[in-house]
């Protein structure tokens, strides 16, 4: 069985996972570079986490990631299989 990717492929698998590398590895990256504090605790033992970017722009970006990655196997689960073609054997001649 030969699989080809087609537009369709590749924009599923380009925006997903994009959106799933910036939420995760970027975002995390600039967190960790502009030296956000991992988890400061007060004297009263409250945790108070200040990071640069937001935990929930990066929960939404990483979401968004992966129902572009559902929408295209429900899609994919949908479509028509592509069509082989298969090449009949000759006729033989007439002797």
């Amino acid at each position: 069985m030969t699989t080809t990717t087609d537009v369709v492929d590749r924009i599923a698998m380009g925006l997903g996972g994009g959106l799933m590398l910036l939420g995760i590895v970027v975002m995390g990256l600039i967190n960790d570079l502009a030296g956000a504090p991992h988890v400061p605790v007060e004297e009263e033992g409250a945790i108070v986490a200040t990071p640069v970017v937001s935990p929930d722009l990066r929960a939404y970006l990483i979401a968004l990631g992966l129902l572009v990655w559902f929408v295209y196997g429900v899609y994919k689960l949908t479509s028509a299989p592509p069509t082989a073609e298969i090449d009949s054997p000759a006729a033989p001649a007439d002797d």
